[in-house]
């Protein structure tokens, strides 16, 4: 089952809380915690933007759960298929897996646990809708992306981006049980979003993805055509966060809407126009983390922007 090894923190070589305590951080990191924390976020966004979210709360808190299970289960099955690839890169070679802190037979036992969770949760409280949605971006992250698309081809985070871009819809179907065209544009939203949100991350990395034999576009194409693509998408993610306002009526969502589309952009071209070295892999990683505060501030302005005029304070 789970193995803990005495090496890394120390905490395992300790009894009672401490250790445990490391087992826990073990399993958050082997979950992805936090990149499951935004997919909850984004469908948290899908369900207060759906009608009649007040009168199915309990459908709408058990899509969250079900929703943090699955993604956590998505993000275990990738850990599973590469211990070996994180232990050349520096920014995963200190996951629970690849330094044999938890054992490949124990990280399998996880995500079946978690995944079966998720579909006990999603069928009692949610719709088939729901859960046939949520199991088609556990699989396509965990397994199409993880297995297929990242070692066959550069534009993998485009493709395998589509199963991170589901949850504004989740979150939306465990409320009203079907599909609209707001939570279909907020998929297209993130869907356009991830590879300007990726690809900076991967230019810092392209020596490691290089060395692991991992065909990121920095690696195949080079620097420069990535940040290229980085600009384009930043610009067609900016074009789409304007389509919510046109749907909505929503001109407090707009205006927010447009000033961070500018400075996103705005920073992707700088990044485009820096001489390649470490600044610009310092800058790069920036943009990586500024685009997860754009993303915030799109979706924070969806519930703002719904809840202001509403209740007519405009």
């Amino acid at each position: 089952m789970f193995k803990i090894a005495v090496r890394g923190s120390g905490d395992a070589a300790l009894p009672g809380g401490r250790a445990g305590a490391g087992l826990l951080r073990d399993l958050f990191t082997l979950a992805k915690a936090r990149v499951v924390s935004l997919l909850v976020f984004t469908a948290a966004v899908g369900e207060i933007l759906a009608p009649g979210v007040v009168q199915h709360w309990p459908s709408a808190l058990a899509g969250l759960l079900g929703i943090a299970l699955a993604g956590g289960a998505g993000g275990v099955l990738n850990q599973i298929v590469e211990p070996s690839l994180d232990q050349h890169m520096r920014r995963t070679r200190r996951r629970p897996l690849a330094e044999g802190r938890i054992s490949q037979g124990g990280a399998i036992f996880y995500a079946l646990v978690l995944i079966l969770a998720a579909v006990a949760v999603l069928a009692w409280g949610t719709n088939p809708l729901t859960l046939g949605l949520t199991l088609l971006g556990t699989v396509g992250y965990g397994v199409v992306y993880t297995l297929y698309l990242k070692p066959s081809t550069p534009w993998n985070i485009v493709w395998g981006g589509l199963a991170g871009a589901l949850p504004p819809l989740i979150g939306w179907t465990a409320v009203t049980g079907s599909l609209a065209a707001l939570p279909l544009f907020l998929v297209l939203l993130i869907f356009v979003w991830t590879p300007a949100h990726f690809w900076p991350l991967a230019i810092c990395c392209r020596e490691d993805y290089a060395q692991a034999c991992i065909p990121m576009l920095p690696v195949t194409h080079g620097v420069d055509r990535t940040r290229r693509e980085v600009l384009r998408y930043a610009v067609a993610t900016w074009a789409v966060s304007l389509v919510p306002a046109f749907l909505g009526g929503d001109w407090i969502y707009g205006a927010v809407a447009g000033l961070a589309g500018a400075w996103y952009v705005g920073m992707a071209l700088r990044l485009q126009r820096m001489p390649i070295g470490a600044e610009m892999d310092q800058y790069a990683r920036r943009v990586f983390m500024a685009s997860i505060t754009y993303l915030f501030l799109l979706f924070t302005a969806l519930v703002v922007g719904r809840v202001v005029l509403s209740h007519g304070f405009f």
